[in-house]
């Protein structure tokens, strides 16, 4: 069930369902349900360093993985906004990051996989999540399952999260930027455990930027592709 809180983001919401109904629910064809996390058999449309984490993405983008780490790119309702994330995932790819983007119901499948993997050594870390509206709300609870599971996660970032969440042990970063709701309590908070580093920064007063287009704002993205690349290091050439 979706947590509203303001009048701005009902008026959001009644209008995504308006246009989701006469747009049949189809997203360019991508599904909402997240099944396709737990397929093994889809071939993703990136240069994939392991076949266990296809992807849902759907612009074609390719790009060779020279870095570290598995970053996570978790879109919010339908499918059909956060076209932020996949810009946000394209650009990653083009530097060389293996970056997936996702529907947010995916999130608990993806973290399974990984707890998986983790227990036969097959996770490049640095584990990195990010997430735009319910999107925003799924990465922190992924994170904070993932750690609670054993898994470390670096970095989370979430942009504009619709209701409070919290991160625990194992979460070593999260930036929230975020626009207050009616309420001021859209923000991620410290659960136990949590010793890592936490910002929530609202952006209220950055020019023109609303819940719909925060994940798409030019500063924030480079601000945050910048910061993840200096987590991750490059690949080590396997020998012939």
């Amino acid at each position: 069930m979706i947590n509203v809180s303001s009048p701005i983001r009902l008026v959001t919401v009644i209008a995504i369902t308006s246009t989701l109904a006469i747009a049949g629910c189809t997203s360019s064809g991508s599904s909402s349900s997240g099944a396709s996390s737990r397929d093994t058999n889809v071939k993703p449309n990136l240069v994939a360093s392991l076949k266990q984490r296809p992807s849902d993405i759907n612009i074609d983008v390719r790009g060779k993985i020279t870095r570290t780490g598995e970053i996570y790119l978790l879109r919010g309702l339908a499918n059909v906004f956060s076209r932020g994330m996949d810009a946000m995932g394209a650009r990653m790819v083009r530097n060389g990051l293996d970056a997936r983007v996702y529907n947010h119901a995916a999130w608990r499948g993806l973290a399974d996989n990984i707890i998986a993997r983790s227990k036969v050594r097959r996770v490049s870390y640095p584990v990195i999540i990010l997430g735009h509206s319910l999107g925003a709300n799924a990465s922190a609870h992924m994170a904070k399952y993932l750690g609670e599971k054993g898994v470390k996660v670096r970095y989370v970032v979430a942009f504009d999260p619709t209701v409070p969440t919290s991160v625990g042990k194992n979460v070593q970063q999260v930036t929230n930027y975020y626009l207050p709701n009616d309420d001021h309590n859209n923000t991620i908070a410290r659960a136990p455990g949590f010793r890592g580093n936490l910002k929530n920064i609202n952006v209220t007063k950055m020019t023109g930027v609303t819940h719909m287009n925060v994940e798409k704002n030019h500063s924030l993205q480079n601000k945050t592709i910048k910061h993840i690349i200096s987590l991750t290091k490059k690949r080590r050439s396997k020998k012939s």
